[in-house]
């Protein structure tokens, strides 16, 4: 990674020809407006204490590889996790990202660099839910980043943190089962789907899962590359070209890169179905 040294401070990234004026977040060059964001690149300066203005505008700045292999930088850093929130969930949600799209799927997704990313991930989720329990956002984005964790980790780590992933999601369909278009049902389908009888698996939880996302949230095409998949698993292709044909009918719900890899997921689908039914 390049550094560039600009009034005295070394950037992630890329040079800037000014810097915020508030230096709370010490966040290079924030945009105030849209048509800042044209004009001024992407940065984060060294150093920056993680705050809820900083994570945001990650988060809105997300939708660039180049960005993203800034925010990864940033995030591998490991700053310190402030004991608020909003802080510590947004920030586990961004983890979430950089991991799993864009550049993190073929640097994070399922590695060994993913270990320490989705692990600071976990980390931030556990803040959250310890400054408040009741929170979705912060048992959702915990669950998720576990499981990534688990995933990155190695087949044992998946299956010895299924039970705290799922305790999770649990609480957070106890709280608001509608977040993020019913995702702790698709994610707790996923898991039952996934794990061994031994370790708590099981088909008919997690059909009946999948099936609740899609019958509650029935125009997001995750929740039915999630289904789809399901019936790959079990072998029943005909239903998977059904829901992964479905998936591709709808239209953007999601951010760019997220959008992309659900669409990708539907076509893998469907081209694994369409060969075992012979068609």
């Amino acid at each position: 990674m390049k550094k560039v040294i600009l009034s005295g401070m070394i950037l992630l990234g890329c040079t800037l020809n000014s810097f915020a004026a508030d230096p709370t977040p010490s966040v290079a060059a924030m945009p105030t407006s849209n048509a800042d964001s044209t004009s001024q690149a992407f940065a984060i300066a060294k150093g920056s204490p993680l705050t809820v203005k900083l994570i945001d505008y990650c988060w809105a700045n997300r939708e660039d590889l180049a960005n993203q292999k800034i925010i990864a930088d940033y995030l591998n850093t490991q700053p310190d996790l402030p004991y608020d929130y909003e802080t510590a969930w947004k920030t586990a949600r961004l983890v979430y990202f950089i991991g799993n799209y864009g550049i993190g799927e073929k640097e994070f997704v399922s590695s060994s660099a993913g270990v320490k990313i989705f692990n600071y991930g976990v980390k931030a989720g556990k803040i959250a839910i310890a400054q408040k329990p009741n929170g979705v956002e912060g048992q959702y984005w915990y669950a998720v980043d576990l499981g990534s964790y688990g995933l990155a980790k190695g087949i044992l780590a998946s299956a010895s943190n299924a039970k705290d992933g799922m305790a999770a999601l649990r609480q957070a369909i106890a709280i608001d089962p509608s977040y993020q278009w019913y995702g702790s049902s698709r994610i707790l389908g996923r898991y039952y789907q996934e794990l061994p009888g031994l370790f708590g698996g099981s088909y008919d939880k997690a059909i009946e899962l999948l099936k609740t996302a899609t019958d509650k949230a029935p125009q997001f095409r995750n929740n039915w590359v999630f289904l789809g998949q399901y019936y790959l698993k079990t072998r029943d292709y005909q239903n998977a070209l059904t829901a992964c044909q479905k998936a591709l009918s709808l239209p953007n719900q999601d951010g760019k890169y997220e959008e992309m890899r659900y669409s990708r997921e539907a076509n893998e689908c469907i081209t694994t179905a369409k060969a075992k039914l012979g068609s």
